[in-house]
């Protein structure tokens, strides 16, 4: 024979919470914290930098990729395959407001960080960034849109878009190729 036993409901303190309006945070709402030596290598090299503000479409593409715990503006990944954590950012440079008081960027740049022995060293990767960085995977199949045809990253790459158009940068024979991978 089953007893059930009577639970006492929990104490509570304060007024009840409103799940209905309880909305997840996600990562990509929020500014990623760097590493110290890629700080100092973005304050040396882009003075006055900033991240991006990441619009609702954005985020939302960076989570359905990169899942809840993807920033907007950070990415890891092995992008020159040589086993070590890489990192690329999504940065501002000199902003200025529109008439309606709305800050836009002047430019957006990528620029990724290889790990090295003794800290990273920096590659800008283009100045035409977009919303948000993605990592594509190493292994992952695309389609390369200027060459028509489909192909597999052999190493992880940087996918970078403004609405529908977007490019995956992979690192190639010391740079950054770029591939038009959404259309």
């Amino acid at each position: 024979m089953v007893t059930l036993r009577h639970r006492e409901p929990p104490i509570t303190f304060g007024p009840p919470e409103d799940s209905s309006q309880a909305l997840p945070v996600y990562r990509c709402d929020k500014t990623p914290e760097l590493p110290l030596p890629i700080k100092v290598l973005l304050n040396q090299n882009y003075p006055g930098w900033e991240f991006p503000e990441v619009s609702e479409d954005d985020c939302y593409s960076v989570r359905e990729c990169g899942g809840p715990d993807a920033y907007a503006q950070l990415i890891r990944g092995d992008f020159n395959d040589d086993g070590l954590s890489d990192y690329a950012v999504l940065i501002q440079l000199n902003a200025e407001a529109n008439d309606k008081g709305i800050a836009r960027p002047i430019r957006v740049d990528v620029v990724a960080f290889f790990r090295r022995a003794n800290g990273y060293k920096m590659y800008p990767v283009t100045s035409e960034g977009g919303g948000a960085v993605i990592v594509m995977r190493k292994g992952t199949t695309d389609y390369d849109y200027e060459k028509e045809r489909d192909f597999t990253y052999p190493r992880d790459a940087i996918f970078t878009g403004i609405g529908m158009g977007g490019t995956s940068y992979l690192y190639e024979y010391g740079k950054f190729r770029a591939i038009i991978t959404s259309d």
